[in-house]
């Protein structure tokens, strides 16, 4: 994996003072890119240039505010004037607004959150993919931050998923206008990841999301930072139009019930009382342990494939003593 690509490119990140802009800027930094830091935090932006320079880096501070035309495109301009050029932009900066169904949202949240989620995308899009071509950039890349809401729809969040429904919308057509010319058009949707915006929610509140995402946890703020690198160095350069979730599977599909007829793959474990009752129903060993307690069992189908369930779990179900019960889990954990 060899980014030496994208040293010396020139990129702007809205957002760039916490969470994933953080991430990506300092990132873009550690692998000799300029970066030029945009947020309307003054002494925030100014604290990670300086981490970036800090470091060995190039980066200035450009303070916006990424809610008004004229500051996304004097940023450009800043940029072009201190570094010479540009090659790309991430476009990260937004808002998060939900929770509630859509008939108690007014007109001036609409206003709000489109003005940033959507309209400064676009704007940020528009006068970077302009500098981008006077640059004569030969790997010139735009990223949008976009979110897992922007593939799938949530429940208390119309304007937020609208919002970036219309940046994955974007980033695709943008993609098709400007593939000729070798810029790259992509979206990152991340899922839910743990950054400032979660304050100092409760550890229950925390856990509640983790266990929504198949993958058992909330992602970090670097997961989306190396993507977004990747995206930006040449070794990406046929990757355009994609949106990527950054989610553990949350948005790949609907949960349902599943589970494993051999668990102890996982380990490396002998079949043993812990093992499903389909996975024990395919050795001739423990199926002569399972009918000798259970009479019959090995030839009743439906039980045999019971989904997920042990011995231990359903075993008193059938009425047998604690201690005959016992006997049997033995005998199968000692085969």
């Amino acid at each position: 994996m060899d980014f030496s690509s994208v040293q010396g490119k020139v990129v702007i990140v809205t957002g760039a003072t916490r969470g994933i802009g953080e991430a990506i800027a300092k990132i873009f930094g550690e692998h000799g890119m300029k970066v030029a830091c945009a947020a309307r935090s003054e002494k925030q932006g100014e604290a990670v240039a300086r981490s970036i320079v800090e470091n060995g880096g190039e980066a200035i501070f450009i303070k916006t505010d990424c809610g008004k035309k004229e500051d996304i495109k004097a940023l450009v301009a800043k940029t072009v004037e201190a570094f010479g050029r540009l090659d790309g932009i991430v476009n990260n900066a937004g808002i998060g607004m939900g929770g509630i169904p859509l008939h108690e949202y007014d007109d001036e949240d609409y206003d709000k959150i489109f003005d940033i989620n959507s309209k400064g995308i676009f704007i940020g899009m528009k006068y970077a993919a302009e500098a981008i071509f006077k640059s004569r950039s030969e790997g010139g890349f735009i990223i949008n931050i976009a979110s897992i809401a922007g593939i799938m729809p949530q429940r208390g969040q119309a304007l937020y998923t609208a919002t970036k429904h219309g940046v994955v919308g974007m980033t695709k057509s943008a993609a098709l206008d400007y593939a000729p010319y070798n810029i790259t058009v992509n979206a990152i949707c991340p899922g839910y990841t743990k950054t400032t915006i979660f304050g100092d929610a409760p550890d229950a509140a925390l856990d509640m999301f983790a266990k929504d995402c198949p993958a058992g946890r909330m992602g970090n703020s670097e997961e989306c930072a190396y993507l977004a690198l990747f995206l930006a160095s040449g070794m990406a350069r046929y990757i355009t139009g994609a949106a990527i979730p950054v989610d553990g599977a949350l948005s790949a599909g609907h949960q349902n019930v599943s589970s494993w007829r051999h668990p102890e793959i996982l380990t490396g474990a002998s079949l043993n009382s812990g093992s499903t009752i389909a996975a024990l129903m395919e050795n001739d060993t423990s199926r002569a342990i399972v009918d000798k307690y259970l009479p019959g069992f090995s030839a009743n189908e439906q039980a045999k494939q019971a989904y997920g369930m042990t011995f231990g779990a359903i075993a008193p179900m059938f009425g047998l003593p604690a201690e005959t019960v016992k006997k049997m889990l033995d005998e199968l954990d000692n085969m």
